[in-house]
């Protein structure tokens, strides 16, 4: 497994001159009275001023900043990726903090209500061409994060790091069976029905899965992650959250979201104009996401 890319070393920081302003103090973003997420338990996400997005705590990962760094070799017109000011671990907590700039619009997830067919159309068409141009990446060979890193989706989480459910994986057996390993894992208590479980899975996974190559993925395509401007005539998008982003198989974008799709409107019909839909491989990752989440 090769890749063609550096881990930056944190503390991170941008030299002045690339900066829109001196950036935030601790003071600044601890006492930012604009706060977009406040959960003490994993993160919070606070704006300070007009440049600057903060997210800091004890859920925040360092494969988020290096993730966006890497992104600014592959930038896009059509699907804006905010950009890394700083990361750095605070002194008093020892939490990891990212400085991003801060891009004006409004979430999709409220203005969604308010737009008209041909809009949602247009925003739909942009975050395609986003999405494909993600997809062009070069592929380094691996599922996993940038820098060959282990996959961030909550999925792959392991405490202790093992290997054997975290990534990185060359193939797509190894990223099957990290699947049925956190099923083993997670459910000590009730060996029966889980070895029944994960039996069945270790049979029929890769059938229902496939065989798929490793394409750049954000992994979390919800509307509250993408931000919408109207600019005169046209519509321009950014995609921000970027924490579960990696090398993941050609159906996971699609199939992830369809996991956790409400069907409370017209969002999931208008998905497909974004993703191309894997209904086989999506219907096999909702049942195996119910085992292994719910």
């Amino acid at each position: 497994m090769t890749e063609d890319w550096t881990l930056a070393r944190v503390p991170f920081l941008r030299p002045p001159s690339q900066l829109p302003a001196p950036l935030p103090s601790e003071r600044d973003f601890l006492e930012s009275p604009t706060v977009f997420r406040d959960d003490v338990s994993h993160h919070r996400i606070v704006a300070v001023g007009t440049h600057f997005i903060v997210k800091h705590g004890r859920g925040v990962e360092e494969i988020e900043g290096q993730t966006l760094l890497f992104l600014e070799r592959y930038p896009n017109a059509s699907l804006t990726v905010p950009r890394l000011y700083a990361m750095w671990r605070i002194p008093s907590s020892g939490h990891l903090c990212l400085v991003m700039e801060r891009i004006a619009g409004e979430d999709l997830e409220s203005a969604w209500p308010t737009l008209t067919s041909v809009e949602k159309s247009v925003i739909c068409a942009k975050l395609k061409t986003g999405i494909d141009h993600l997809r062009t990446i070069p592929s380094p060979g691996f599922f996993g994060g940038v820098g060959l890193t282990k996959l961030p989706y909550h999925l792959f989480w392991d405490a202790q790091g093992n290997k054997d459910v975290c990534s990185p994986f060359q193939n797509n057996s190894e990223f099957n069976a990290a699947l049925v390993n956190k099923l083993r894992m997670i459910y000590t208590g009730n060996v029966d029905h889980v070895s029944a479980k994960a039996k069945f899975y270790e049979k029929h996974l890769g059938t229902m899965f496939g065989i798929h190559p490793p394409v750049f993925s954000h992994s979390d395509l919800q509307r509250k992650n993408i931000l919408i401007k109207k600019s005169g005539d046209s519509m321009e998008v950014a995609l921000v959250d970027w924490e579960a982003a990696g090398w993941y198989p050609t159906f996971w974008e699609y199939a992830i979201k369809f996991c956790t799709l409400e069907w409370t409107d017209d969002w999931p019909q208008y998905l497909e104009q974004i993703l191309k839909p894997y209904p086989r491989e999506a219907a096999a990752l909702r049942m195996l996401y119910q085992d292994l989440w719910f």
